[in-house]
């Protein structure tokens, strides 16, 4: 049986196995970590390279991004209130790639330049060039680093991230992050172009779990193809333990059913936010969203000690292979784990109606509670909904006479950055305004006093008539599930539905709703969401289905601008002068390098 989270201790205790809601002293699980209280931590410093390598994680091979020559790269762990330091040394001296990278669901608290975004908080760093991020932890769980320049972490470039900290449940073995994605055969570079000009995204060859997948090919006929027909992510377990393990979909593509034969998971944390534990036996997964769960190992063994880990697509169950990984209570055995045969039985097994939504939304509760405020400092209105849908439309630097594309609007613009002068640069180092900002970047000005409540209706829910009647760009509603991740903030689910919003009718939910940083969204659904204003910078709000992001789904909150600079003067000596030397250097490299070599941006660039 698996503990719910118990109340605080009159003093202080100590972490372990039946007492996992403890952290260290003055520190638990009820901490209230919204405030900024973190325990006073250590310095943990990481040292990387990203580069290019031939890679063949399901049999299959092909030049991939890597992180010290591995993918997924390495993981990057530290305790909650460390400081952590991480240089990358650029190495894409091939490729021409400049990058940046993000660290997903971190806050970024008072740290916007370290978010990782090139032509938002950062330009890129230059091939042959290193850059350091440095911040502290103010939160805890487990996300992902990832590649933000287009397309990159699509071709491998991300890896593992946790911060150590308290549980909401006890449990005697932690198996670490579990990453799910999607795997592409053909560098994405080349198929993004694709969706542009067909409206139809390229899909994956396979799944990959922790860098592992089956593939099959003929070597014979094929020369890519290694002939191993690669292998199942596998894990051991005994039973009578029970684990902690952190499920995180680092997708391209693909929003995920996921679960494992014979066993219930009790969720412990959505996204980077502690909650009260509770039991199913199966999740939703969108791309960038994490879970992590306790499982106790107490299988029936009736049809034999081996179990399936599946992976299927929400709306296309059978478009991949939906096994990706096995269970094992013998770590002898090398069977096939059992599978009902075909019939009602094995649609069951498969989950086939569940669908796309965050079912669990109402399970979600958190245990530092959150009240929202009633009131919005933005005032929302019906013209302020954000209706994502596809434009006709060219990028602003597209050759004149260019035939449109099928890009994405969150907005009105798909949205544009300049890797040479973003939004940090305009805002912090040229005392710009976010009228100088080109509408192509999409900024919308958040200044608000410090505590105010900004609200945010998301809807894939409307007509043509109602994106008319306030004026907005035309644009093709297209059935698509949107993983929706915001930047600097967990957001706070005020009110979610398969239906168009009305805020006559929809009650919001202000008392303790969940919080998350990613949410998924349906087909025909709509999301209200709200988060406070504490944290200045350019944040972005985008779309993580990578093809659609690099496509303009997304936007930018420019919040509390003029207080950007000095927060930037204040943090350390030299921060204004390494964003603006890393500038002038991209700048240079890209006119005298990429230029000439037409390899210039043609995307959206993030």
């Amino acid at each position: 049986m698996i503990s719910s989270v118990p109340a605080r201790a009159a003093g202080s205790c100590t972490n372990g196995p039946r007492t996992r809601n403890c952290w260290k002293p003055g520190f638990d699980i009820h901490t209230d970590y919204t405030a900024l209280k973190a325990p006073n931590g250590k310095l943990v410093e990481y040292d990387l390279t990203i580069s290019q390598a031939i890679i063949s994680p399901d049999g299959y091979e092909k030049l991939g991004m890597v992180v010290n020559g591995q993918y997924p790269g390495p993981l990057i762990e530290a305790d909650w209130g460390d400081t952590l330091r991480v240089t990358f040394h650029n190495n894409f001296t091939e490729n021409l790639n400049g990058t940046g990278i993000h660290w997903h669901g971190l806050r970024q608290y008072h740290t916007n330049w370290q978010d990782g975004v090139p032509g938002v908080t950062q330009c890129p760093s230059k091939p042959g060039s290193s850059q350091t991020y440095e911040f502290k932890l103010t939160q805890y769980g487990t996300s992902w680093y990832h590649g933000h320049l287009s397309m990159q972490y699509s071709n491998g470039l991300y890896g593992p991230l946790v911060v150590h900290g308290p549980s909401s449940a006890n449990w005697d073995v932690d198996l670490g992050p579990w990453l799910i994605s999607d795997w592409y055969h053909d560098d994405v570079f080349g198929l993004v172009h694709v969706g542009e000009t067909t409206n139809s995204q390229a899909l994956p060859q396979s799944n990959v779990l922790n860098g592992k997948g089956k593939y099959t090919c003929d070597p014979a006929t094929d020369s890519r193809c290694t002939g191993t027909g690669g292998e199942y992510f596998e894990t051991v377990f005994s039973h009578g333990t029970t684990y902690k393990l952190a499920i995180a979909n680092t997708a391209t593509l693909f929003t995920y059913n996921f679960w494992i034969d014979g066993h219930d998971f009790t969720v412990i944390s959505t996204d980077f936010v502690p909650i009260k534990p509770y039991r199913t036996s199966i999740l939703n997964v969108g791309i960038g969203q994490r879970y992590d769960v306790v499982i106790h190992a107490n299988a029936s063994l009736k049809n034999g000690t081996d179990f399936w880990i599946h992976a299927q697509h929400c709306l296309f169950p059978d478009a991949l292979d939906w096994r990706a990984g096995i269970v094992r209570y013998d770590a002898a055995s090398t069977s096939d784990p059992y599978t009902p045969p075909a019939g009602p039985e094995l649609d069951a097994f498969r989950h086939l109606d569940f669908g796309c939504a965050d079912f669990d939304t109402p399970d979600i509760v958190p245990i530092v509670p959150q009240k929202v405020g009633s009131k919005s400092a933005n005032e929302l209105t019906s013209a302020d909904y954000l209706r994502i849908g596809l434009v006709n439309a060219t990028w602003p630097t597209s050759d004149p006479g260019s035939p449109p594309l099928f890009l994405w609007v969150l907005e009105n613009t798909p949205l544009r950055v300049n890797w040479s002068e973003p939004t940090i640069k305009t805002i912090a180092l040229d005392n710009g305004t976010v009228a100088e900002l080109p509408g192509s970047s999409v900024p919308i000005e958040l200044d608000y006093e410090t505590g105010a409540w900004v609200y945010v209706v998301v809807t894939t829910n409307y007509t043509d008539a109602d994106v008319a009647s306030v004026g907005g760009t035309p644009r093709q509603n297209i059935g698509s599930v949107h993983p929706m991740h915001l930047h600097g903030h967990d957001f706070a689910i005020l009110a979610q539905g398969a239906a168009s919003f009305d805020p006559a009718t929809v009650k919001p939910n202000l008392q303790n709703p969940p919080r998350r940083d990613v949410l998924s969204l349906p087909p025909g659904a709509f999301a209200w969401i709200a988060f406070q204003i504490d944290n200045p910078g350019s944040w972005l709000l985008h779309c993580h289905i990578a093809w659609h992001a690099t496509d303009g789904l997304a936007l930018q909150y420019i919040e509390q601008p003029r207080k950007l600079r000095r927060l930037m003067e204040s943090a350390s000596p030299g921060v204004l002068r390494q964003v603006g030397d890393q500038c002038r250097d991209f700048s240079k490299w890209y006119n005298n390098v990429n230029v000439p070599a037409n390899a210039t941006q043609d995307d959206s660039g993030i």
